[in-house]
């Protein structure tokens, strides 16, 4: 066995008292069998491309990319040796019986007729006793849990690791075997101290390999992500967007998605067109389209890794009919930076014919966002997500605006005439009930469906507190009229700020277009009865483009110290979570590495811009539940449920419902929630139950894996601590 062979296995399995033959230390012992440091005499393989799926039949583990990858070895090894005279011998070993069968049935009989090329494809135990002079072992698990079931036992692992002479090649998915806690996870750190991991994408034979299986499994989907086979090694780190994907998957045409890679790969491998049009809109040539039958737009972006560089970013493919909507969101976003930062995402650098990216030493900083609370055009940076249009409901959008009048002038001022603070005439009609509950004076609890007036209530009881407290500052009894009573002056002092003792009023909802309609209503109404004209951004904003965190830029994440001025205070249930985590002494988001290290020196604004930017990222809501977590749960699971009944239960009832808010950790048991099954409202069946709870513990798992969250997180965490 050749030293940097049994180098690993001695040192962790026999606390190095194994000594080398005298002959394997000879020169001569070592063979070259293909070119280049990948084939030397040890080395970890990562392919991060493959799918650990699960066979139906044998229910044992394959990775079809590594089958490919493995035998693309094969054939490079049999070119190789072709009409040499000395035996060579190869061993393909995988711990998964499944895989095993994969490779033979790929292989066939295609080298059984050659007398001194031999190979055999066995499991660990099969394998044991037995010697090659090359080792390729198929580890198979690819996942981002770092789930890697019996391969970490470490008999096996040691069998498998001391079976090889001269070549020892192991493919893994290095990410899922790091993730583990095993003693892969060693081997793997053990290889990238000893310089000998590779990623299989820095050889081509081998790229093309993973590739041609994806597209045989139609999952190039997959490799759309920057650490992919594809673009690890380009010269341009390339992010995409989460509607880039969403798009690309509803592509029909399987030679459209082909042509969409492969100009993928010119791109961040430096190739520029010749006509690449600037799209149309305010983006400062930051965005360029590439016309692939449809069109696909890319755009220049830095981001920060051990230096500023600059990235390739592609935000999506579109047809030309599409375009105005992207670009009016792109240029939102583009006009929250600095001059400094747009300039830099312009720079060039040529290397030959080829582009290649900007790189900035970390000394100097790089301002991404203005400090400034809102762009020329009036827009919050974080109104812009990049992923998603936020509600597709048309019908909820027309029954929000339903509650909402455009009023004259006139009707204004005289619904707002009355000044005794009794009685308000409000601009809708009301029955008698809701006018009881809206003059009621103590607290109220209003429950009713929707589109019965509870907002309507709620809006008017908001106005008539203001108006109470203003005369009750100025020592106005019921009844009692006076100029300084006048709708002007109560609007004007009352929505705010007034003299004395001050009134903080909320309205906090789920809804990110009701919470703008209400913002929108009181500032029109406040800008007219102080003799203003409503302003423009209030007047045509765009209910198809507000999401949780429109208008709440200027609005600190915490309650302590909040200006007056911000009342009364008008936020999503989002904001409101926000604020109250951030008025406490440590925040939730504080375990995120994101976030901490940016806002370690960041504070105000710029932190408030780190925060959203990274719940745009990272929040696990029920768009990205389905996308990206959903194609990933056991398919015996998801065959039989819905994403969205699934998503629901776990947000509702097994993080969210009134009994898992009474136990210590904020999470039904798997006990508990069966038993909602015996409710007389229940839909759920137990056996339906136990595979949502199922799916809820492997969703738990992959979300902690990826540094993700979702609100139910943050408010189970905010239960605890308060």
């Amino acid at each position: 066995m050749h030293p940097k062979i049994s180098a690993f296995p001695n040192g962790n399995f026999y606390r190095n008292q194994i000594l080398n033959a005298p002959n394997v230390l000879c020169k001569s012992y070592q063979r070259s069998y293909l070119q280049g440091p990948m084939f030397g005499p040890y080395s970890f393989i990562s392919t991060s491309d493959g799918r650990d799926e699960q066979d139906n039949v044998a229910h044992s583990r394959k990775n079809m990319v590594e089958v490919a990858i493995t035998l693309k070895i094969v054939r490079k090894l049999f070119r190789a040796w072709d009409g040499a005279r000395e035996k060579l011998t190869i061993g393909i070993i995988s711990p998964y019986a499944a895989q095993v069968a994969a490779i033979q049935e790929k292989l066939g009989h295609k080298y059984e007729k050659f007398e001194y090329f031999a190979v055999r494809v066995k499991s660990i135990d099969g394998f044991q006793g037995g010697e090659e002079d090359i080792i390729i072992i198929s580890t198979v698990r690819s996942n981002r849990e770092g789930s890697i079931g019996f391969l970490s036992n470490l008999q096996r692992t040691n069998v498998a690791l001391t079976r090889a002479r001269r070549c020892l090649w192991i493919l893994g998915d290095g990410k899922t075997l790091l993730r583990s806690g095993s003693c892969w996870s060693a081997l793997v750190s053990d290889a990238k101290n000893r310089h000998c991991l590779f990623n299989a994408g820095e050889d081509k034979d081998l790229a093309n390999a993973a590739l041609k299986a994806k597209k045989e499994l139609d999952q190039l989907d997959d490799l759309l992500k920057g650490d992919s086979i594809l673009f690890k090694t380009a010269k341009w780190k390339v992010l995409f967007s989460d509607n880039f994907r969403k798009s690309f998957m509803r592509l029909k045409s399987f030679q459209t998605q082909k042509s969409v890679i492969n100009l993928l790969l010119k791109l961040s491998n430096g190739w520029s067109p010749k006509k690449m049009d600037s799209v149309c809109g305010n983006t400062l040539q930051l965005v360029k389209q590439v016309k692939v039958g449809r069109l696909y737009v890319i755009s220049v972006d830095i981001a920060k890794y051990s230096s500023y560089v600059q990235v390739l970013k592609i935000w999506d493919i579109l047809s030309l009919e599409e375009m105005p909507k992207l670009v009016k969101r792109l240029d939102s976003i583009f006009s929250m930076y600095t001059d400094d930062f747009i300039n830099r995402c312009k720079e060039k650098k040529a290397d030959g014919d080829m582009d290649v990216p900007v790189i900035w030493e970390p000394c100097n900083e790089v301002v991404r966002y203005n400090t400034r609370n809102e762009s020329s055009s009036g827009l919050s940076v974080a109104e812009f997500d990049g992923r998603s249009y936020l509600e597709n409901s048309k019908v909820n959008e027309s029954l929000l605006l339903m509650k909402f009048y455009s009023l004259s002038s006139g009707v204004v001022s005289h619904l707002l005439s009355g000044s005794d603070g009794r009685e308000l005439d409000l601009p809708f009609e009301m029955t008698d009930q809701e006018l009881e509950i809206t003059l009621f004076p103590r607290s109220s609890f209003i429950l009713g469906r929707s589109g019965t007036g509870k907002t309507t209530i709620l809006t008017m009881k908001l106005f008539q507190k203001e108006q109470q407290h203003y005369f009750s500052l100025e020592g106005l009894s019921e009844g009692t009229c006076s100029t300084s009573a006048s709708p002007k002056n109560w609007m004007r002092e009352g929505l705010g700020a007034t003299n004395g003792t001050n009134l903080r009023q909320m309205f906090v909802t789920v809804s990110p277009q009701l919470c703008s309609a209400i913002k929108n209503q009181i500032s029109n109404l406040k800008s007219f009865i102080c003799g203003g004209k409503l302003s423009a951004e209030n007047k045509f904003t765009d209910m198809h483009d507000i999401d949780d965190t429109i208008g709440f830029s200027s609005i600190p994440n915490s309650f302590i110290d909040l200006p007056l001025d911000c009342y009364p205070l008008v936020i999503t249930f989002q904001k409101f979570l926000l604020m109250l985590d951030g008025s406490m002494e440590d925040s939730y988001f504080d375990r995120f590495n994101d976030v901490r290290e940016f806002c370690v020196e960041n504070t105000g604004t710029r932190r408030t811009f780190a925060l959203n930017a990274f719940i745009i990222s990272k929040e696990v809501n029920y768009d990205r539940f389905n996308s990206f977590y959903w194609p990933h749960f056991n398919c015996h699971l998801t065959r039989k449920l819905d994403s969205s009944t699934v998503f629901v239960e776990i947000m509702s009832h097994i993080k969210g419902g009134l009994i898992a808010g009474r136990v210590p950790n904020g999470k039904l048991i798997r006990g508990d929630y069966l038993l909602l099954s015996e409710g007389r409202v229940s839909t759920l069946s137990k056996d339906l139950r136990e595979m949502i709870y199922d799916i809820f513990l492997d969703h738990e798992k992959k979300k902690l894996l990826n540094g993700e969250f979702d609100f139910a997180d943050l408010v189970m965490d905010l239960h605890q601590r308060l």
